[in-house]
């Protein structure tokens, strides 16, 4: 019985071999239908599809391999497809994990979207036939796919940011339009290896308790969720106002978010996940090199979920609009809202601006979903320092300018959607840290809407709008002269104009001392208006001094404070930087006439402000005459 079947084997052998050099030779005859009635026609198939299993590898290597190549494809596209063919087919006989090694090579090198779509189309018979079986030989064949798409050459524009206009045109780059290709072809490649995923890999009835562990299921969830990382997030356009026809990117987005959402079950589960990644610290353990517990949870690795791409599978789901229609009511807006947090904290940190336009999106869409103030008490979670930082630095910093505008409405509504006492411990706190003079106005003037709001309300005015609170951060809003007399006051004249403006109006507004401003007023006067007066008269003069050296040609090297403030404005003018940087670093000396006009436009800022101080010392003079006639009446 043994020496038959080694008979058989032996037989099979030589007829596969055989079939093998048949093959070769029709594809040098170019007979490439005569390749495919060898596997299609009702008295061949069945026989030679039960010889591939010995010859598959041999068929790889020696005809698949060699013809899967841009060059044939260009010169010979039949032999190409012919070839493609036979490797989709040989995938269902082949050694598993020979070939899927071999898979994983080829889609990382693939030179082109042919080449790639070609290997994609094998490997997910593979994987079909994989199943559920040896999960980590899944994860390295997707992460190969991933791969490739991350090394997609892109437009630098992308990472660097790019406007309304040049958003709407995105899509008709070519190397875009190639990386789209290749989203789409994954989108066919993973279809029927999801829909196979939902019907088969589900929970038991007897188990309670969500599975992360390292199953296919999860491992496509991660996968899904990855995708929606970059490279595909530096092409959201939902910072586009005007309506636009639905794009490629959002068709693809919209897909890889229904997969993932299908594969979670529940679409919020993540988010639980998510704060124990963004806010406690587990440890490290070097020898394995993933953290504490996350090797019985996949979604708490890094390398295999990205908190990014997790903040762009929340976007797409709340920013884009799908979230699925069975998706659980029960939780709370709050919690979104401080889990949401989180993820745009992570996106905002992110070094290119699309990602930071989806993470203000995306808390601005969550912000509107609050009906109730937020308690202060929610601000002991220390993302919300580390969120106002990340904001912060953006509305200051960023060369984008809508970028900019939006993050500083973002930043209103996130303040204003506090209750009082929550709004009050922001500002402080951000008035107590920020070196961004304009930033720092403006938030002042917000803390002076806040009260006058107050005022306008019956009742006595909340704690934080009055008496010692009130006192406190009135100090911070106006009091900001660093260096006293020697400050430089065109470096911080935003903030001293808006100082001097909250002083003009609380001494119109509060004559009868509502809010304590009239006791804190000597501190001010101190610390603010009396060497504010002096500064002005020091630099006015300085300046105009300067002009005339400058104006007879005469050398002021030595004048550090002049030479600091000409370069931090020659920066402006070459752009060449961000004004307001380190004083000390020299710059290319500018010629006479560019002087000049430096000069001048620094003695006219600083004549704007010295205008701004006699009004504001005017009517405080005035409104102090009013307190006092009043209480020698009532007296």
């Amino acid at each position: 019985m043994q020496e038959q079947e080694m008979e058989v084997d032996m037989a099979d052998a030589v007829e596969a071999s055989n079939l093998l050099q048949l093959i070769k030779q029709l594809l040098l005859e170019k007979a490439y239908d005569g390749v495919r009635m060898l596997f299609e026609s009702a008295q061949e198939s069945e026989r030679n599809t039960r010889l591939l299993p010995h010859i598959a590898m041999h068929l790889y290597h020696d005809v698949c391999s060699e013809n899967l190549s841009d060059e044939v494809n260009s010169q010979e596209p039949e032999l190409f497809d012919c070839s493609d063919e036979l490797l989709k087919l040989l995938a269902k006989f082949a050694p598993l994990q020979e070939l899927m090694l071999e898979l994983m090579e080829r889609l990382e090198e693939s030179s082109s979207l042919n080449v790639f779509g070609a290997h994609l189309r094998a490997l997910q018979v593979v994987l079909q036939r994989q199943g559920r079986d040896k999960p980590q030989a899944v994860e390295w064949s997707l992460q190969s796919v991933f791969t490739r798409l991350r090394e997609l050459p892109l437009p630098k524009y992308l990472s660097e940011g790019y406007d309304e206009a040049q958003a709407r045109l995105i899509e008709q780059n070519e190397q875009v339009e190639d990386l789209l290709a290749h989203y789409i072809t994954v989108g066919l490649f993973r279809q029927p290896l999801c829909s196979e995923i939902l019907q088969h890999d589900v929970r038991a009835p007897s188990q309670t308790f969500k599975d992360c562990g390292l199953n296919r299921r999860n491992i496509f969830t991660c996968f899904f969720i990855q995708l929606l990382g970059r490279p595909l997030a530096l092409l959201e356009m939902s910072h586009v106002k005007e309506d636009l026809t639905r794009t490629y990117v959002q068709q693809v987005t919209e897909s890889l978010s229904q997969d993932a959402s299908q594969c979670l079950g529940d679409p919020f589960y993540l988010l639980n996940l998510v704060e124990q990644r963004a806010r406690w610290q587990r440890k490290l353990d070097a020898a394995k090199g993933v953290y504490e517990m996350s090797c019985r949870n996949v979604f708490l690795i890094e390398e295999k979920l990205p908190l990014h791409a997790v903040a762009m599978y929340y976007h797409s789901l709340f920013v884009g609009n799908q979230l699925p229609p069975n998706a659980p009511r029960i939780y709370a807006p709050l919690f979104l809202f401080e889990s949401i947090v989180y993820l745009s904290e992570v996106l905002l940190k992110q070094q290119e601006p699309p990602l930071q336009y989806c993470g203000l999106r995306l808390v601005e869409h969550l912000l509107s979903t609050l009906g109730n103030p937020v308690l202060s008490s929610s601000l002991q979670l220390d993302v919300h320092k580390r969120f106002c930082e990340a904001l912060c630095k953006i509305v200051g910093y960023s060369p984008q300018v809508a970028l900019r505008q939006l993050g500083l409405h973002v930043l209103r509504q996130y303040v204003l959607v506090f209750d009082d006492q929550g709004k009050y411990l922001i500002l402080k706190n951000l008035l107590e840290t920020l070196q961004h003079d304009g930033l720092m106005g403006y938030l002042g003037g917000m803390y002076k809407d806040l009260v006058d709001k107050a005022l306008e309300e019956s009742g006595p005015l909340p704690e934080v709008y009055s008496g010692k609170l009130f006192r406190e951060m009135l100090l911070l809003c106006v009091c900001v002269l660093p260096h006293d007399v020697k400050s430089d006051l065109l470096l911080h004249a935003d903030r001293l104009c808006h100082a001097l403006n909250i002083l003009r109006y609380f001494a119109v507004r509060d004559k009868k001392d509502v809010t304590g401003f009239w006791q804190a007023l000597p501190d001010i006067v101190r610390r603010l208006l009396d060497p504010l007066g002096k500064a002005l008269n020091f630099s006015m003069a300085h300046y105009k001094a300067y002009k005339e050296r400058v104006e007879k040609g005469q050398s002021a090297s030595d004048d550090e404070l002049m030479q600091r403030q000409l370069n931090m404005l020659a920066v402006n003018i070459t752009n060449s930087g961000m004004a307001g940087g380190d004083g000390d670093s020299r710059l290319p000396d500018i010629g006479r006439q560019e002087k000049l006009e430096v000069l001048a436009s620094s003695i006219t800022s600083l004549e704007t402000l010295q205008s701004l101080y006699l009004i504001a010392s005017e009517k405080l003079e005035q409104s102090a005459c009013l307190r006092r006639k009043a209480a020698q009446s009532d007296s």
